[in-house]
């Protein structure tokens, strides 16, 4: 008999994860939305990965409120939850490319709620031939990819999908990337004309998730062959009479074909210090200091 071995996941059988308090209610005071997997917060309600997924993409939306049942909600935070949904769907397709989704409510223990005390709605992926016989005989899900990957992408869609807002004509969303080069323990930046020292990004193409956006860029930019490795981060500011939103993710890259016509001509690799240092403007500063140790664990990660 094969077996296909998952011992993260004792620690939830055996229930050393759980918490006598609401981890529904601990999880928005965390601090760290990245590291506690929250995608996105609206007034009323949450969007956070499931930290044991049925299916890869599989979000949580969740009221602040703590109710067991959603007739203790008020209206106002019903609107709010459900209203989430199809926003939420969009942006995992975008994604993710699945057909379809379950979507719905364990209402009390009886029901299969984990959970019974703080309702939550499951939002989950579909792929046709996702039934296979891995669930069927083995009990066992296939996650083609890492969490932290796949919250990164989904995280980079919703940053830059406007959420029913009047204001989104204004607003340019692009998609932009946190260049690792393991092999080399380098960050790539690039050198505009005007001798500034920027991050790579660029406009999101029709058809294009953001994360695709970001790694086509650092190819035509820097000629970098390049994967997502997790998130970056937000970059907002005016440019040409108009805001601009870029949602960045961290970049696992290794050099391409044309890289070497890049390098020392717009492109400049610089180790981790030195590029903090090196960027030009304080906000990209910020946000890589800010993702200092996913970047030294990627690098860890290729000695």
């Amino acid at each position: 008999m094969e077996r296909l071995w998952t011992p993260w996941r004792m620690r939830y059988v055996s229930g050393e994860t759980r918490d006598a308090a609401c981890i529904f209610c601990t999880k928005p005071d965390s601090g760290d939305d990245a590291e506690h997997l929250i995608l996105h917060r609206s007034a009323h309600a949450y969007v956070i990965m499931n930290l044991y997924p049925y299916n890869s993409g599989h979000v949580m939306v969740i009221p602040y409120q703590h109710a067991a049942d959603v007739t203790e909600l008020p209206d106002v935070v019903n609107h709010d939850l459900w209203d989430l949904i199809p926003w939420v769907t969009t942006a995992l397709k975008r994604v993710l490319r699945c057909d379809g989704f379950n979507i719905g409510l364990n209402l009390g223990a009886v029901a299969g709620a984990g959970v019974s005390e703080h309702l939550h709605i499951h939002v989950v992926p579909r792929w046709e031939g996702d039934a296979n016989f891995m669930p069927i005989l083995a009990n066992t899900m296939v996650l083609p990819e890492l969490m932290p990957v796949t919250y990164a992408k989904i995280r980079a869609e919703m940053e830059l999908a406007e959420r029913g807002s009047s204001s989104s004509h204004a607003i340019v969303p692009q998609a932009g990337a946190i260049p690792v080069i393991p092999s080399r323990k380098a960050i790539a930046l690039r050198r505009t004309a005007d001798g500034s020292l920027v991050l790579p990004k660029g406009h999101i193409e029709e058809g294009e998730a953001a994360y695709q956006t970001a790694i086509r860029e650092v190819d035509e930019e820097m000629g970098l062959r390049a994967m997502p490795a997790g998130w970056g981060g937000v970059l907002e500011f005016e440019f040409g009479g108009k805001h601009r939103r870029v949602a960045n993710l961290i970049l696992s890259a290794e050099p391409g074909p044309a890289f070497e016509q890049h390098l020392n001509a717009d492109t400049e690799l610089f180790s981790l210090d030195q590029a903090i240092e090196a960027l030009t403007h304080d906000s990209a500063r910020n946000m890589l200091q800010a993702v200092v140790h996913d970047i030294q664990q990627l690098n860890e990660g290729a000695s």
